[in-house]
């Protein structure tokens, strides 16, 4: 069965089996998790999480497993902790990700890690194999379901998230193979988030991070307690794949072939899961990238600019919300990251939450940068461009063009980028990392941070109370 063997590798993986890249990587991937969740934890979706989680279990005795939530003194038990956190570790749309798997990483397996390893006082190289074996499978079961999981409306971080947190819960719990197993069977029948939460402008989308910590490590808890789940739940004729994958209803499980897929089980590149730079959806990076390298050719002439096309590949193009009503669709909007790009030259958090207070989602302004992104969104036009289309997934390209009016050049600028800033062929360097996670906490120590590079030394509980100082 296909999650025997996923259980056999999670199992027997050992921290002496990752390569230096490997853990240079994923401590990068952690320092960029607090980052974006220290700063996330502020935010409206996991605040109303960690109220709610509050007043349902405050209420229970007192009792000894406790585990933090990320940017504040607040502990609570080791469900709600990985639920919150994987909440704030979402909500900004800063976390890493995965171009391939389609996936966001991070936010679902370290939520899951330090909950669990703080709470039972792991070591910081157990923590990393938790966290290496998550970043594998996740990769591995994301490579394997996409595109078609996901253009079946299906957000692969709720999905495949689940195992992977089930996964990361499994190793640092010690579970067996045979719980391992069971485990994951009860993730498969549990795994849920539909891509609706991201485009209809509600806080669902972080919820589904979320939810695959929660219920990850409660699949774990439970199998190490003796509850079965289904060892066939992923490629059962019933199961994940023929529900929410694959197309063809005369499909049985002995059409699957698995054996080329387990030829890469521990030989997943994790140094190829992306880091990102602005608040908005991956899908959209490539063209904010684009649009700034334009905006840097005109500097604030953008009042010059007539009209805008944008050519991308066809996921890219349907971001083409004219009209968001609220902070999660303007996320989710292809014609506003770009005309923000073009006007401010900035495209930060900070940046962002000002332009709202200004009125950029309400019908009138008397800010002149807001009307002036209100009025290129206006004389913008989205295109899919099939030869671009063709280049997707392996690229995810993007061709801006804008025409200037007469008195300014009279001319028509475009470039093209192929890869956004941060993926493993453009990436970020540490300092850029660092850079990013001083601008979303400016009051942060960043000196506590320098815990990350000797995390095998150390406790994890004695790591969690120093990055929360």
């Amino acid at each position: 069965m296909f999650l025997q063997n996923i259980s056999k590798f999670i199992s027997n993986y050992r921290y002496e089996q990752a390569t230096v890249e490997s853990i240079t990587t994923v401590k990068a991937a952690l320092l960029d998790f607090l980052g974006v969740t220290y700063r996330g934890v502020n935010e409206a979706a996991p605040q109303i999480a960690l109220y709610t989680i509050d007043e349902i279990f405050s209420k229970i005795p007192d009792q000894n497993l406790k585990a933090s939530v990320i940017g504040t003194k607040f502990k609570t038990d080791v469900l709600s902790a990985g639920f919150v956190n994987g909440v704030a570790a979402h909500v900004l749309e800063l976390d890493d990700g995965h171009r391939g798997a389609q996936i966001h990483l991070g936010a679902v397996i370290f939520p899951t890690a330090l909950a669990i390893a703080e709470a039972y006082n792991l070591s910081g190289r157990e923590f990393l194999e938790g966290v290496i074996v998550g970043y594998e499978v996740g990769i591995l079961l994301g490579k394997i379901v996409n595109p078609e999981h996901r253009n079946k409306g299906f957000h692969t971080t709720g999905t495949i998230g689940t195992f992977i947190a089930g996964t990361v819960a499994s190793k640092l719990l010690q579970l067996d193979e045979n719980q391992i197993l069971n485990a994951l069977g009860l993730c498969g029948t549990q795994a849920a988030g539909l891509l609706e939460s991201d485009h209809g402008g509600s806080m669902g989308k972080s919820l589904h991070a979320g939810k695959a910590a929660y219920n990850g490590i409660l699949s774990a808890y439970l199998a190490r307690n003796g509850f079965t789940g289904s060892e066939s739940i992923f490629e059962g004729k019933e199961g994940f794949l023929k529900a929410m994958v694959l197309d063809n209803t005369d499909y049985k499980v002995e059409d699957f072939s698995v054996e080329n897929v387990l030829k890469d089980v521990g030989k997943v590149r994790v140094r190829d899961i992306y880091f990102k730079k602005y608040p908005f959806c991956r899908h959209l990076h490539s063209s904010i990238d684009t649009a700034l390298k334009l905006k840097a050719s005109i500097g604030d002439e953008y009042n010059h600019i007539e009209n805008v096309a944008v050519k991308t590949y066809s996921v890219a193009a349907e971001h083409d919300n004219y009209h968001p009503k609220n902070l999660e669709e303007l996320k989710q909007s292809l014609p506003y990251a770009v005309a923000i790009s073009l006007v401010v030259g900035e495209v930060s958090v900070d940046e962002i939450n000002q332009l709202i207070e200004f009125g950029l989602l309400e019908n009138y302004s008397t800010v002149d940068k807001v009307n002036s992104i209100k009025n290129l969104v206006n004389n913008m036009i989205i295109v899919t461009d099939d030869k671009l289309n063709e280049l997707y997934p392996d690229k995810r390209p993007s061709n801006v063009i804008i025409r200037l009016d007469k008195t300014f050049r009279n001319g028509v600028f475009q470039n093209l980028t192929l890869l956004p800033q941060g993926d493993f062929e453009n990436p970020f360097e540490l300092r850029d990392l660092i850079e990013k996670f001083k601008g979303l906490n400016p009051h942060y120590d960043i000196n506590n941070l320098t815990v990350i590079d000797s995390l095998e030394e150390y406790s994890m509980s004695y790591v969690v109370r120093k990055l929360n100082e």
